[in-house]
């Protein structure tokens, strides 16, 4: 990691405009609209098919980006205070998609279907009712966690040691729920099909798709403010979420290399309709090429990762990208036409969502105080180059 403070130059975080604040209300209002008009129409598991897509999605994001500051304080990562303030910005969102879930459950008939019936010795487990309130109880767990951490990090800027406890107990939180999200939300979905490195492969994809979302967030800053400023977390950050594309799609990789060499048909299913078979192929190239291929090829340049801004667009790539991969990885399962059910209806929902968040990330950023300027340059155990002394630490 980069062996310089960078605080100093970290991009100064203001009040939202209120042509911005318009902006996101006008995106939640348009969000609310398409689901209505969807959940009325001839198809209205198409509109909860994407309700869940999008609270999969948004929960793994918020909870990701919250977790880079758990980690930056376990690892007393002191170049990441001028990022920390954008990543537990996004713990505001986590109560938020707590009460996104609860709203899975007026369209549980349609997003989980007879799981009971199909699998008779997990009827308790598969239930409704049980599913709802074991995840329910976790996610608020999860969201009761990083809001205590992302307090307890205000209160103690530029003091790292504290507040370890609560990031433990956070990154512990973090494994377990994801965890048990990415079983019940979408493996029960194709209750045959059973995968024991699924729940490693949603929760380590989360953090990057939040890793993502905190440099999106940084250089819209940036941008915002009229600066590029900044590069030695840029290219810490940008390190960050290439090592993180290359975890991820190794597990992908690990997971499709156990199943397809077992060749059982239970599990080869699985990965078949979505990689042979029509409409869904050409979707899951393009979350390989867009997702993992383009970031990490464009990441692997010490030049591109110290600009904010190109960091940000990589991030912008890799969310788009994550958002198809988690439709590709749900709706094959719930949807029972041939055609591919993916518009203009899902675009506009995920905007509201996308509203929702922009929304309560800025109220958050706006009530963060700045890093203090009475706080010391390094931690305890951060090495520092002597004076002329040239940095092997870049990257």
């Amino acid at each position: 990691m980069s062996m310089r403070d960078d605080r100093a130059t970290s991009p100064p975080v203001g009040p939202v405009s209120r042509r911005w604040a318009a902006l996101f209300l006008g995106m939640v209002a348009v969000g609310g609209a398409a689901f209505a008009t969807a959940l009325s129409g001839p198809d209205p598991a198409r509109a909860w098919q994407a309700y869940l897509v999008n609270v999969l999605f948004w929960t793994g994001l918020a909870s990701g980006a919250v977790l880079l500051s758990a980690v930056l304080t376990l690892s007393e990562g002191r170049w990441g205070d001028a990022v920390k303030p954008l990543a537990e910005a996004f713990g505001a969102f986590l109560p938020v998609c707590v009460a996104l879930f609860g709203g899975l459950w007026f369209g549980r008939a349609l997003v989980f279907p007879d799981l009971a019936e199909a699998l008779p010795a997990r009827r308790l487990w598969l239930s409704p009712g049980f599913l709802f309130l074991r995840d329910g109880a976790a996610l608020l767990a999860l969201a009761a966690a990083g809001l205590a951490l992302v307090r307890g990090s205000a209160r103690e800027r530029g003091h790292p040691v504290r507040g370890q406890g609560v990031a433990t107990l956070f990154a512990v939180l973090y494994a377990v729920v994801l965890t048990l999200v990415a079983f019940d939300w979408i493996m029960s979905l194709d209750p045959h099909w059973n995968s024991t490195l699924f729940g490693a492969y949603y929760f380590i994809g989360s953090f990057y798709t939040g890793l993502a979302a905190v440099a999106v967030v940084r250089g819209m800053v940036g941008a915002g403010t009229g600066t590029d400023v900044g590069s030695a977390a840029s290219q810490d950050l940008g390190t960050l979420l290439l090592g993180f594309g290359f975890a991820t799609g190794y597990l992908f990789y690990v997971q499709f290399l156990v199943i397809w060499y077992g060749n059982l048909p239970a599990e080869t299913r699985f990965l078949i309709l979505r990689l042979r078979a029509a409409p869904w192929a050409h979707l899951t190239w393009v979350v390989l090429a867009a997702g993992f291929a383009v970031p990490t090829t464009v990441l692997l340049f010490r030049r591109a990762k110290a600009r904010p801004a190109v960091v940000g667009a990589v991030g912008g790539l890799i969310l788009a990208a994550l958002w198809l991969e988690r439709f590709v990885l749900v709706a094959p399962s719930l949807s029972r036409g041939g055609a591919l059910p993916l518009g203009l209806s899902e675009a506009l929902i995920t905007a509201g969502f996308a509203g929702l968040a922009a929304l309560s990330v800025a109220g958050s950023l706006r009530r963060l105080p700045p890093p203090s300027p009475t706080a010391p340059a390094a931690s305890p155990g951060r090495l520092q180059p002597a004076p002329g002394q040239v940095s092997h630490g870049r990257r």
